[in-house]
């Protein structure tokens, strides 16, 4: 393999996935879409494997063109008219029609072409090949482009409601996640209007304009959407660092209360310090057995927004680390920023694998890309980040939120305490 192969090699393997896969997993996201990938089966597949983990049957509403040479030559209307034909007596309630690289370079009138074929339901067409970004651009673009069709001028707003900006179950354990954020704003007082983009309806989009404050999750997800929803429907937004760990679950709560009050924010207030208060006695106990939860050197691969809310919440609350390593883009997250002893670019493949391979008595908070370069025997690691193939996760555990935080410090220190028995066993 020459010099050239090799780097684009390594670049595959610790980049993120394209504009592509983050539109579908958008649409994905829309539980009775029906999303349609014109491009070949190569990239077919590529998407589907971000989406398929957390939607282990997105397969029976996610279909391919199929593109070959020939389409790249004569155009792919033939393809398409041919994969849209069973819904012209079936219409889902929202097509999504996303075209990849090969598709893009080809410039067919996907959108008049779908029409053309006599479908009834609502259709949106977009270009997200990956010459036009990563997974949160094509996430971001299909997000409002979606939008664009059904904002409208702001209804009344819903008392105490709010929306969820910028979530999805293409992130590891993004589900989860979504759902203990609506526990705890429920526990709250507050009533969740939507979750725009896990697991909602093509009917609920109507209903975003409804809520009083939009609260985005992952803001290289969600960001331009809330400031969109903002300038067309006039409902403000805030972004917050995510909420990881006991810590970070009250600070994200008090500003949201700070902007829109609570009706039961003695209710959370109780649970969290009830949570705390239990958690600090059965660690307390770990560490009169096994000593502190401490690594020489903690590696974060993982999404901007997962990465950083991540990093504040280990370096300030999990555990003692000597050296602390990010590697994601410090955008919007200038205050946990601070805490980083070193910022890898996300593109700084060296300097990544030789953080990796020297990771000794350290830690990796990351993807199975990254999980492969270090030695299980020396380095603790807890998959973060899809894609995940060296790890089961079948229960609801989110990673954000009380029962995120409580599900994170467990796995840090069973790990922990069996890489330390390990050792004395060797003695």
């Amino acid at each position: 393999m020459g010099e050239r192969e090799a780097s684009f090699d390594d670049v595959c393997m610790c980049t993120d996935t394209c504009a592509l896969a983050g539109a579908s997993a958008f649409f994905a996201g829309i539980k009775d879409a029906v999303i349609v990938v014109n491009g070949p089966l190569w990239c077919y597949f590529f998407a589907m494997r971000q989406i398929e983990h957390s939607q282990p049957t997105i397969s029976h509403r996610m279909i391919c063109t199929q593109l070959d040479n020939d389409a790249i030559v004569f155009g792919a209307e033939e393809y398409l008219c041919e994969v849209l034909a069973p819904y012209v007596e079936q219409p889902p309630a929202l097509l999504a029609i996303v075209s990849s690289c090969a598709a893009g370079l080809i410039g067919d009138d996907v959108e008049a072409i779908a029409r053309g074929v006599g479908l009834s339901c609502p259709i949106v067409a977009l270009d997200t090949s990956g010459l036009t970004g990563s997974f949160a651009d094509g996430w971001d673009k299909a997000a409002r482009c979606m939008l664009s069709t059904v904002l409208s001028e702001r209804r009344a707003a819903q008392e105490n409601a709010v929306n969820l900006i910028g979530v999805t179950s293409a992130y590891c354990s993004g589900g989860n996640d979504a759902n203990e954020l609506v526990r705890l704003l429920e526990t709250a007082g507050y009533a969740v209007n939507a979750v725009f983009g896990s697991n909602m309806s093509a009917a609920e989009l109507g209903g975003l304009t409804r809520a009083s404050l939009n609260i985005v999750v992952h803001d290289e997800l969600g960001l331009a959407s809330a400031h969109m929803i903002e300038e067309v429907c006039g409902t403000p937004y805030i972004a917050p660092l995510p909420p990881y760990g006991r810590a970070g679950t009250r600070k994200w709560l008090a500003e949201i209360e700070h902007v829109l009050s609570a009706p039961r924010r003695d209710a959370a207030e109780e649970e969290i310090a009830h949570v705390t208060r239990t958690d600090f006695l059965r660690i307390n106990e770990c560490k009169s057995l096994w000593g502190d939860l401490c690594y020489d050197t903690a590696v974060i691969r993982a999404p901007r927004s997962v990465a950083w809310g991540l990093a504040q919440a280990l370096r300030t609350e999990w555990a003692d680390i000597c050296h602390l390593v990010v590697a994601a883009a410090a955008e919007g997250a200038r205050e946990a920023a601070a805490i980083a002893d070193e910022i890898v670019g996300e593109t700084d493949t060296l300097r990544m694998q030789e953080l990796l391979t020297g990771l000794t008595g350290g830690l990796l908070l990351g993807s199975s890309n990254e999980s492969a370069h270090i030695r299980p025997q020396s380095a603790q690691y807890l998959a973060v980040a899809y894609p995940v193939q060296d790890a089961l996760h079948l229960t609801e555990a989110p990673f954000m939120g009380l029962r995120g935080a409580r599900y994170v410090e467990e796995q840090l220190w069973n790990g922990t305490i069996l890489r330390r028995k390990n050792l004395l066993s060797q003695d």
